[in-house]
């Protein structure tokens, strides 16, 4: 398998090759950079899906530091709009969580953890798969049913188009339906204020997005945090690719090359989880 089989792939190969390919992190397993002259002030077009953009916005301000002629533009949407404006801009590329497209080029650069949210006044502090299933079905409808004190639980989900919903809904729910009963959050910013200002809420964002306003539950007894995503032991993760419609040339190839190597990974390691292990 060559080098740019194992860590750009189309994803008719299968998610398992990718998969496979967070596991090789020898230098011979990387994208390799292009070889072309560069020209000056080029600018380049990511389409970041809402979990990505502090990534998206990491990625490329480091980037720029030590290519200043690069000139990025980071257009920010949920994954079917983005995925739309690629479609409509098919030399750019797009940064997801969530990639089920076989007939897009794909690159994975770390994991995503998906973190389950309540209010920071709700003592709950841990949930099972099976009991999140429920609640998120409308079978439970109170946390005192759940070890908790007497409280009404809102269900809060990610509109119709969000990448993390259709991951959560993969990974928690299966075929099972989302109560109807539940409020919808446009963002991943918005779920975190919904589930901050509203007692017995329940939600789920990207780790990037935690803050001290909300608590991230303990799932099936695993902490949600990102060493615990990139140990996979941690369940509720999903892999981030950048994505387009052909395998990068130039530019863009050199981006995502830096963004999978030492330098780069640093940079995702902020707040998500990383295909290589920084530990010395």
């Amino acid at each position: 398998m060559s080098d740019d089989e194992q860590w750009g792939t189309g994803l008719g190969l299968g998610r398992a090759v990718v998969l496979v390919a967070l596991m090789l992190v020898g230098c011979s397993s990387r994208l390799l950079p292009a070889t072309g002259s560069v020209t000056q002030g080029i600018a380049l077009r990511l389409y970041v899906t809402t979990p990505m953009l502090p990534l998206g916005n990491h990625l490329t301000q480091a980037y720029q530091r030590v290519n200043p002629s690069v000139i990025f533009e980071t257009v920010g949407g949920n994954f079917t709009t983005s995925r739309e404006r690629l479609a409509s801009d098919p030399t750019s590329y797009m940064l997801t969580n969530h990639l089920p497209d076989e007939r897009l080029w794909a690159a994975p650069l770390g994991q995503d953890g998906i973190a389950v949210i309540v209010n920071a006044n709700m003592p709950i502090t841990a949930l099972t798969m099976h009991d999140l299933r429920e609640v998120y079905r409308g079978r439970v409808a109170d946390w005192s049913e759940l070890g908790g004190r007497a409280a009404a639980i809102t269900v809060v989900t990610r509109e119709s188009g969000s990448g993390t919903r259709a991951e959560f809904e993969r990974l928690v729910m299966g075929n099972r339906e989302v109560t109807p009963a539940a409020q919808i959050a446009s963002s991943s910013a918005v779920m975190v204020e919904i589930v901050a200002r509203t007692p017995g809420a329940v939600g789920y964002v990207s780790m990037s997005y935690l803050d001290s306003s909300v608590r991230a539950l303990v799932i099936d007894g695993i902490m949600p945090s990102l060493e615990n995503v990139a140990n996979n032991t941690y369940p509720l993760r999903s892999i981030i690719y950048i994505a387009g419609y052909h395998e990068p040339e130039l530019h863009y190839r050199n981006f995502i090359y830096w963004a999978q190597t030492l330098e780069g990974q640093m940079v995702v390691a902020r707040r998500y989880a990383p295909l290589i292990n920084l530990q010395p």
